[in-house]
């Protein structure tokens, strides 16, 4: 299997790292992940990357963090990686890997999250996607180590529309406090650190799960895609 990791913290973060060791385990791994921290870039992608040579000039193979893994530093987006590299790279992934976001993904911020944008880029490229994010308060990724391999591997066996991807959301809990994995989650209609008290939560919300202490997994949809 070959797996494409992005991000939108940029690709020395701590959780890109996470993730492509966790991802190896699975296939051939490359990283295509902006240079530099782009947060909240939602699904934004550069307009003159059309232009000939204009994403050649944004791409630059780097050294990575670990030994054996192939990695592009991008000058741009989230979503600009899966736009430049499906240009520059040779083939095309089995499945994008997005992640781990430093911070939850969960509720309405998943309209503004690069980590979910560069995902939902990836359907728009007929890639499949999974993002991964772990809650803000977090201290490692202890829970992470010890869950993350078993939720691949059966999300890659799942079916899924063309048109969704799956959002995988961390709690801020150490494995010997976390309680569970919770399926179907759907995004709440809170905004980050909004508290429970202020609004009418829907039913399954993400948030929820997460602040009590469950892995949050659902989908999110891509409305301009045919399913």
């Amino acid at each position: 299997m070959k797996i494409w990791v992005v991000n939108d913290d940029g690709i020395e973060s701590e959780g890109i790292k996470t993730l492509v060791r966790h991802a190896s385990k699975f296939g051939e791994v490359t990283v295509i992940a902006p240079a530099g921290q782009c947060s909240g870039m939602s699904q934004h992608i550069t307009v003159n990357l059309l232009d000939p040579g204009e994403a050649e000039k944004r791409i630059r193979k780097v050294p990575f963090s670990i030994e054996g893994i192939e990695a592009y530093a991008i000058d741009g987006t989230p979503a600009d990686c899966l736009v430049i590299a499906c240009k520059c790279l040779k083939g095309r992934p089995d499945i994008v890997f997005s992640g781990i976001n430093h911070g939850e993904n969960a509720g309405i911020d998943v309209l503004y999250s690069g980590t979910i944008g560069a995902a939902m880029e990836a359907l728009v490229q007929r890639i499949p996607a999974i993002a991964f994010s772990l809650k803000w308060e977090a201290t490692g990724y202890e829970l992470v180590d010890q869950e993350i391999d078993g939720i691949i591997e059966k999300l890659l066996t799942m079916k899924i529309d063309r048109n969704k991807v799956w959002n995988v959301n961390f709690p801020a809990h150490t494995p010997d406090t976390f309680k569970g994995i919770l399926w179907d989650r759907v995004p709440s209609q809170r905004r980050y650190r909004e508290p429970i008290s202020e609004t009418d939560e829907v039913e399954n919300a993400d948030r929820v799960a997460l602040d009590e202490g469950y892995i949050s997994i659902g989908t999110i949809t891509n409305m301009a895609l045919v399913p």
